[in-house]
């Protein structure tokens, strides 16, 4: 059977961060897109995969780019982000082709019905799609119906029907290496400052997240899947073909925990030498799981970053996030990647319930004292399942509503003013940290060591004024400070 999965238009530069310069996001591999493709491919199946993003097409190219191929069942793959736009293009492919249309991704696991409410969608796929697309393109290509597929939600006339959750049953080895191949690899990279080399793609070396127990995490809500991982050898074959069948430079691992046992990331790192370190990479960590010794044998297997998720960089805020982290071992993991040569990118959030305005600053206190290579920081959206997304009531459409700028807020925790409080709290986490003195003389003298950093920092540096202009280099005092209407809360820390 011939299909095509299609994976929606959207720029995410100027729809998520209100940048100016057309297409200033970087193209990030659609892997869920491409796996599915490659156990397609597997089963016997004609497989096409148009990523619109990265091809920089609207509907009508996608339109011709399947014209062309003929598909016989069309499949779009949709993060909430990408959803009103893969809703769209689901009508548009649906009268023009007149084939079965099925979607799946990270939206239709979590809000199935909701996506079934666009008539021209006949299936959501609900988890990890390779073995129910394999299963369903395979009941479709004898014409027999989709009743008993596992993880599928279908339409039957009128009515919704919904078969069984999927457990998986593959062993990650014996997967089909994703189908990097469909794709035009020298249009991907990563964001400028996770990478030396392009062209630089995404992998992914494990399923679901060993700790899976963050208060604000969709893995350890309504996304929680069974961990399980590459063994060491096939991981680092996998990597290896990247680099040799498809032009790969660099890798840019996705996994939420890439270091979990010692023996693992130790056998990886010794089997990528083995192969010659055939590219550079750079990885998720927990501060709590790394140590010296890790980060030697990492950066001796070409790793040159980490990204570490620390949220909050206050002790009583990082326990109640069920965070298994403190200030001290964070700040001990980024000593121990430094002295091993590696960067750290620490990740943190504005916002989270629990949290205060005074916790932010402490958070920015504590990141410059640790010498970070950069911080990113991040608006709290309430996943699904969660103890805010219950209070605040929201529907399908209000998750999707509250992506759709990232410097907005959408949630403002108890003693905080209001959402303009809690924006202004995140543009000056942004503002404290990259116009501190310490830091920008930090950066200058890594600049001047490496013209790769230097390049990158540039890059990084203009996408991040062009987020926040005017109001980057403006103080935000006068609004953190203003005084507070008579019969308002105070904020804490205030």
């Amino acid at each position: 059977m011939k299909v095509s999965i299609v994976v929606p238009p959207f720029d995410y530069g100027r729809m998520l961060y209100g940048m100016m310069r057309r297409r200033a996001f970087h193209n990030a591999v659609p892997l869920g897109a491409i796996c599915v493709a490659a156990c397609l491919r597997e089963a016997g199946h004609e497989v096409q995969v148009v990523d619109a993003p990265a091809l920089d097409i609207d509907a009508s190219g996608i339109v011709e780019y399947l014209r062309r191929f003929g598909p016989e069942a069309i499949g779009i793959s949709s993060t909430t982000i990408l959803w009103p736009a893969a809703s769209e293009i689901a009508t548009r492919l649906k009268q023009t082709f007149d084939v079965p249309i099925f979607v799946g991704g990270p939206h239709p696991s979590l809000f199935p019905e909701h996506v079934m409410e666009n008539p021209h969608v006949d299936i959501a796929c609900m988890g990890e799609g390779e073995e129910t697309a394999v299963e369903l393109i395979g009941r479709l290509a004898a014409g027999q119906g989709v009743d008993g597929v596992a993880g599928t939600m279908w339409r039957d006339g009128d009515t919704l029907r919904r078969n069984t959750d999927r457990i998986p049953q593959r062993e990650l080895d014996d997967m089909p290496l994703p189908a990097y191949d469909l794709l035009e690899v020298q249009r991907y990279s990563a964001p400028p400052m996770r990478v030396v080399q392009t062209p630089a793609v995404y992998m992914e070396m494990f399923r679901g997240c060993a700790y899976a127990k963050c208060t604000y995490c969709t893995s350890a809500l309504g996304l929680k899947n069974r961990y399980r991982r590459h063994s060491p050898a096939v991981a680092a074959e996998k990597v290896a073909a990247v680099n040799q069948r498809f032009g790969a430079k660099e890798v840019a691992f996705v996994d939420d925990d890439f270091v979990v046992g010692k023996d693992w990331i130790y056998d990886f790192c010794s089997e990528l030498r083995k192969r010659g370190n055939p590219i550079t990479w750079s990885c998720y960590v927990r501060a709590s799981q790394v140590d010296e010794g890790i980060f030697n044998a990492m950066a001796a297997a070409g790793c040159h970053q980490v990204l570490c998720g620390m949220e909050v960089l206050d002790n009583d805020m990082l326990r109640d996030l069920n965070k298994d982290l403190t200030v001290a071992s964070a700040g001990a993991a980024v000593r121990a990647a430094h002295k091993a040569g590696i960067d750290v990118i620490g990740l943190f959030m504005v916002g989270v319930p629990g949290t205060t305005p005074q916790s932010v600053k402490t958070t920015v206190k504590n990141a410059l004292a640790q010498e970070l290579d950069v911080a990113v920081f991040s608006l709290y959206r309430p996943p699904p399942g969660s103890p805010a997304w219950e209070e605040l009531g929201w529907t399908p459409d209000d998750y999707i509503d509250c992506f759709k700028l990232q410097k907005q807020a959408v949630f403002v925790p108890p003693g905080w003013q209001d959402k303009e409080f809690v924006e202004a709290a995140f543009s000056d986490a942004y503002r404290s940290f990259y116009l501190n003195p310490g830091f920008i003389l930090h950066t200058a003298k890594r600049m001047a060591a490496d013209p790769v950093k230097a390049k990158n920092v540039i890059k990084a540096a203009l996408t991040l004024a062009d987020q926040f202009r005017p109001e980057f280099f403006n103080p935000a005092a006068r609004i953190l400070a203003r005084r507070v209407a008579p019969g308002r809360m105070h904020p804490a820390g205030d």
